[in-house]
């Protein structure tokens, strides 16, 4: 637990600042798809040491879409934490790897690319009955090169 705290930036004791409101929880993209997502209960975890922590819905799913963080009255970065934790237990979404991909081809987020990258996973997991929301969220366009000047 303490070299996925050194990897966040932050100390053992901020994680203690958190205030429990849970406004975190309440604007969290996963719980428009009832995943149960608790940010709040995530630093508690590694606070207190718990090793159930990739058992966390945040930990497989979390998008880093940074709305948690806009609500915190902390402002406490809830998807670098879960980055730290990806990173240090070498842990990696099928999102994340599809991310990194459209990245290193486009340089840039192309969201079909993402899309079916991700879609046997999608499928395997019964999230395509979300698909009608998840379109609220995306939009689709052909890339583009940015011209040099």
């Amino acid at each position: 637990m303490e070299k996925i705290i050194a990897y966040t930036g932050y100390k053992k004791k901020d994680f203690s600042a958190c205030l429990g409101c849970k406004i975190c929880a309440s604007v969290c993209t996963l719980n428009d798809f009832s995943m149960h997502a608790n940010p709040q209960g995530l630093l508690l975890k590694i606070l207190l040491g718990d090793n159930t922590i990739t058992d966390d819905p945040l930990i497989k799913n979390c998008v880093s879409c940074y709305r948690c963080t806009d609500a915190c009255p902390w402002q406490i970065r809830v998807p670098e934490v879960v980055r730290a934790i990806r990173e240090t237990l070498e842990l990696s979404s099928p999102f994340e790897k599809a991310f990194k991909g459209s990245i290193s081809i486009w340089g840039r987020v192309y969201e079909p690319y993402i899309f079916m990258n991700a879609i046997g996973f999608l499928i395997k997991n019964g999230y395509l009955k979300h698909l009608m929301k998840w379109t609220e969220y995306i939009s689709f366009h052909l890339p583009h090169k940015i011209k040099r000047i």
